[in-house]
């Protein structure tokens, strides 16, 4: 797709009710990440260890909070979210085959072909898809765990926990990879982060078809109705 490199004009990327969404899940994932090993590795004293169960229960009520609220009021937004990120075709495989060009950019200074995205490409779909399925299992498993613990059969609270453990190791090795790319793509770090919009040009360079498929359809409506 042809696009001007200085086309500066503003796609809306992400609405505030997004950004205040993730404002909230990151302010409260962070500690419950960090508490999280904490509890897992159990490096303080008794006192401590209490402080830090106390911070990871009232860090993961505000994220399940978070989470519902969202859900309730951008209800929509959760099911376009899901019907993008668990959506596969070929382009998918191929963009994996070379892992979006990051490798080859990163460490050979070289750039590759790669398959025209949509919205998000496929990197962010397998988050995305691990936090949709991931944090439910989070949310409902550390709800059962810190409520009843004692009412529930005891295999089955074993099982919860092993999960608790297993998902929240996967996103917690997943921030790392997810906060570098994020500040990498600095115009949809400061989208997400600040003012909800991406440049024209880095949307039609990064990702093709949700221009073309969703922003010009848009914007030419638009114009027919002036």
């Amino acid at each position: 797709m042809h696009h001007d490199q200085h086309d500066m004009r503003p796609i809306q990327k992400h609405p505030l009710n997004v950004r205040v969404f993730h404002y909230i899940l990151l302010l409260s994932f962070l500690p419950l990440a960090a508490t999280g090993l904490l509890l897992f590795f159990k490096p303080l004293s008794q006192s401590g260890m209490q402080l830090t169960y106390d911070i990871h229960i009232v860090a993961g009520v505000v994220l399940s909070l978070d989470a519902l609220a969202f859900t309730l009021i951008a209800f929509d937004r959760v099911v376009l979210f899901i019907a993008r990120v668990f959506s596969l075709s070929e382009r998918d495989v191929k963009w994996f085959m070379v892992l979006g060009g990051y490798p080859q950019k990163f460490l050979l200074g070289k750039k590759v072909p790669v398959p025209p995205m949509n919205k998000y490409n496929s990197g962010q779909k397998l988050f995305g898809a691990c936090v949709v399925i991931g944090g439910t299992v989070l949310i409902l498993s550390g709800l059962v765990l810190w409520l009843i613990p004692h009412a529930a059969p005891r295999d089955a609270v074993w099982l919860l926990g092993q999960a608790h453990l297993v998902a929240g190791l996967l996103l917690t090795a997943f921030l790392p990879v997810h906060l570098f790319l994020a500040v990498y793509r600095f115009d949809d770090f400061k989208a997400m982060m600040i003012h909800g919009n991406v440049p024209y040009h880095d949307a039609a360079e990064y990702t093709p078809l949700w221009v073309e498929q969703e922003i010009v359809p848009v914007t030419a409506n638009q114009q027919r109705n002036k």
